[in-house]
């Protein structure tokens, strides 16, 4: 596993800190087309509607499993 990615939850926006890596970045975008990098930050950020947190989480997990990437979860919602 590589280094791993950190999901913050801020209720309806999720901010991802992933590793740097090109591929993964383009398989995320794929996965995510409504996620935008803040290139500032150094982020991707997502924003989901309330009721669907569970599911957004699920589908991250899931994605970055599949990717051979750990998940740490912050929740500051």
């Amino acid at each position: 596993m590589s280094k791993p990615a950190v999901l913050t939850k801020m209720c309806e926006l999720h901010v991802i800190d992933m590793p740097q890596d090109e591929k993964l970045a383009e398989r995320f975008q794929t996965s995510f087309p409504t996620a935008g990098y803040d290139e500032s930050a150094g982020q991707w950020r997502m924003v989901w509607k309330k009721g669907t947190y569970a599911e957004s989480n699920a589908r991250l997990e899931a994605f970055f499993a599949e990717n051979g990437v750990a998940v740490t979860h912050i929740d500051k919602c």
